[in-house]
């Protein structure tokens, strides 16, 4: 049981004079709200100097004591605060897909751990990545965040009124370094040698390289950054990074694959002439229709299951797949394995798992006509479906060694007429859509 101040006081005093003990035990002759004013002085009075000087020593090692306690719960307050922000910025990070999603997750856990109203990421020059801005939808250098919603001047009005000084610190990579700008009480001594602008160095875990500076501020409704607040968000940053340098290995494996896909790809279209492009066309509308369906997220997957759908025709015979005239049923039989020549290619690469059923199953009609299982309606999986769309209308509009293209309204004729049969209604609907929009004009004009 922990003891205040006033009990230490009256045990020491009974100690010290037992007849106190009796007053203790009938009552307090001064009730407790008045003793707790009455000065140490006062009730030591009658108690003899050096015994008086006793209990004064052990009263101030009692208020020391008590001192360090509350100064020792306070730190251990802060230091669990400063481990749980760690750690729900290296969690939230790691669920991040791209390097700019992770940046504006580390931004938005950052300040919110600081008390910043907003921040800003300049990208460093010397170090290659792509950070697209999601309205204009062109290349940025420059990425915003505002945490306080309601602060009366946003990152972007903060940036344009100052813009040069953060390039400046930006280049000179000014690492954790206070600044002031835009703020109304600089002057105030008792601001001297703080900032309400911190600058961080965003760094590459791998090589030490430098990725971008971070700026965090803070509006002058709010006192400046102190020493604590920046050693906290250096060592998030840091954390950061190790991270994102983890999801930017990640990317760097994913250029690999598809650098890999794009080698397979010329292989097998470098047997047949009139398909050349095919497959990059096939990728391009499979994710025009992706995005319109609202398969945002799985554009990615409908763009590699659209380079490789045709990819088993790598084992397709060379007299069969370049053949002028009409097929044989031999040879027809033979060119319908190439779904499934597909999947056995693909198979064995892990990263490559997501589209296996759109490679097989990407020649199966919606009425159940057609190969290799005989799948219909939604049996068949929506990546296929989509994919067979895209690549009918490639076919149906591209020369072939068999017959030329056909114009624009006989192929949509016949994708009109196919829908429900060979595709899915609704997908026709949703592509010939996009068509008579114009939406399709630039893959299209390639």
């Amino acid at each position: 049981m922990s003891t205040n101040r006033q009990e230490l006081l009256e045990q020491l005093l009974i100690l010290t004079d037992p007849t106190k003990e009796q007053v203790k035990e009938t009552g307090s002759t001064v009730p407790q709200n008045e003793s707790d004013n009455i000065s140490d002085e006062t009730l030591l009075s009658g108690i003899p100097g050096p015994t008086s000087d006793m209990v004064k020593d052990i009263m101030s090692s009692f208020e020391a004591l008590q001192s360090e306690n509350t100064s020792l719960a306070e730190e251990i307050i802060n230091c669990y605060n400063q481990l749980n922000a760690s750690f729900e910025t290296s969690s939230s990070i790691a669920k991040c897909n791209s390097i700019q999603q992770a940046i504006l997750m580390l931004m938005s856990k950052v300040g919110r751990a600081i008390g910043s109203q907003f921040c800003i990421f300049i990208k460093m020059t010397d170090f290659n990545f792509s950070l697209t801005n999601r309205h204009s939808g062109k290349e940025d250098e420059t990425i915003f965040y505002n945490i306080d919603l309601r602060s009366m001047v946003s990152a972007e009005e903060f940036y344009d009124r100052n813009k040069d000084d953060l390039h400046e610190l930006a280049q000179k990579r000014a690492d954790c370094v206070v600044s002031m700008m835009d703020y109304h009480r600089e002057m105030d001594p008792d601001y001297e040698g703080r900032g309400n602008v911190t600058s961080l160095i965003l760094k590459h875990s791998d090589d030490n390289s430098d990725l971008g500076c971070l700026f965090f501020v803070r509006n002058d409704e709010h006192e400046p950054f102190v020493a604590s607040e920046m050693n906290l968000a250096k060592t998030l940053i840091k954390l950061g990074s190790i991270v994102l340098g983890n999801i930017m290995y990640a990317q760097k494996m994913h250029q690999t694959y598809l650098q890999t896909i794009t080698s397979l790809v010329r292989a097998m279209e470098e047997k047949d002439s009139y398909t050349s492009g095919h497959s990059n066309r096939v990728a391009a509308l499979a994710c025009k229709l992706g995005e319109k369906i609202g398969l945002d997220e799985q554009v990615e997957i409908l763009e590699w299951a659209g380079l490789l759908h045709d990819i088993g025709k790598i084992g397709i015979r060379d007299e069969v797949l370049c053949k002028p005239g009409k097929l044989t049923d031999e040879e027809f039989e033979h060119i319908k394995t190439h779904p499934v020549k597909s999947y056995n290619v693909l198979e064995p690469i892990d990263a490559l798992q997501c589209i296996l059923g759109a490679a097989k199953h990407h020649h199966e009609h919606f009425d159940g006509s057609g190969y290799p299982d005989g799948l219909a309606g939604e049996d068949i999986p929506l990546h296929a479906r989509v994919i067979q769309v895209a690549d009918v209308w490639d076919a149906i509009t591209s020369s072939r060694s068999y017959r030329k293209a056909m114009p624009l309204e006989k192929a949509i004729n016949i994708m009109k007429e196919e829908s429900g049969t060979t595709m899915d209604p609704y997908l026709v609907k949703e592509f010939l859509e996009l068509l008579d929009k114009g939406e399709l004009d630039e893959i299209l004009e390639e």
